[in-house]
């Protein structure tokens, strides 16, 4: 990526955007949403189907579509069964409802998920820092698609996004990624950071500052072999723009790869345009106006 063109590179820090969509593909997605809503706390916002084609998908989250980050889960009953691979990391969330004691009993009593393990820490513990800096207590636990969740129990009440990070393992340098971030998505670098000693560095990339009013993208630096076996289950990110043809321009200025030019999203009437991390990781631009459009023609359905 080059820096040469200022005007490109304002925009993507002009522009107002957000995320929208983290989209991933379930084996059994009535099992995946009646997880989400009775052990996360999730909301079914809307549900969609072709019987002709065996497709179905859920759009779940925390608050509505127009404001909150969404989470998009889908099945095809004629594809191959879903390979999670190895590069995903996993999802958080910490909704002010979430109880991990509470949590733990309502999958031991429905059978639907499992913890995988509990820690509790202080404030000012180095994996609390990681992990939310306000988050006393968290719960790695396992939904029915087989994706890591990050439960955090925090005592901090005013959480305002509570599906608040995704993390995605990368190979490389990790300053490449993070200028791919900043300069061709816009985010800003929150901070980096060791896990631990001997392990392998991460950076923090968001467009708010704050844990609880924004989705966070974590980035952890991890082996090239386990990065490059992404499977078929995490699809992509979707981000929101005020001018998809302007994004585009400024990606291309930036000398990073347009995946997918300009055009209708498949199955959609949202102008959008794809691009990919150093690593691979897809994100899809959306005309924020036509996706909210969409969103309001269509019946929202619990």
């Amino acid at each position: 990526m080059s820096g040469n063109n200022s005007t490109d590179q304002s925009w993507a820090q002009q522009d107002k955007r957000r995320i929208l969509v983290l989209d991933v593909r379930v084996q059994n997605i009535e099992h995946t949403q009646q997880f989400y809503e009775q052990h996360l706390g999730m909301k079914i916002w809307r549900r969609l189907g072709d019987l002709q084609q065996g497709q179905f998908s859920s759009i779940c989250g925390y608050g509505p579509e127009t404001t909150h980050c969404a989470l998009r889960i889908h099945n095809d009953e004629h594809r191959s069964p879903v390979h999670l691979g190895k590069a995903f990391g996993h999802f958080s969330c910490s909704h002010p409802s979430l109880r991990i004691a509470k949590l733990i009993e309502d999958m031991q009593l429905t059978g639907i998920g499992r913890v995988a393990q509990v820690k509790e820490f202080e404030v000012a513990n180095v994996e609390s820092l990681r992990l939310g800096r306000d988050a006393d207590k968290i719960a790695c636990t396992v939904d029915p698609a087989g994706y890591f969740w990050e439960v955090l129990e925090r005592h901090v009440r005013n959480v305002t996004e509570a599906l608040c990070k995704v993390m995605l393992r990368v190979a490389g340098d990790l300053d490449t990624h993070i200028k791919f971030y900043h300069e061709v998505l816009g985010m800003q670098l929150i901070r980096k950071a060791h896990l631990a000693p001997g392990h392998h560095e991460c950076a923090y990339m968001s467009y708010k500052t704050s844990e609880k009013d924004s989705t966070w993208i974590e980035l952890l630096l991890a082996d090239p072999a386990k990065v490059n076996d992404k499977g078929d289950g995490f699809q992509y990110v979707a981000l929101a723009t005020k001018n998809v043809f302007r994004t585009a321009e400024s990606i291309k200025q930036a000398h990073a790869p347009i995946v997918r030019d300009v055009g209708y999203f498949p199955g959609t009437a949202i102008t959008s345009v794809v691009t990919q991390d150093p690593s691979g990781w897809r994100f899809v631009f959306l005309q924020e106006e036509e996706y909210l459009k969409e969103i309001a023609q269509r019946q929202h359905v619990r």
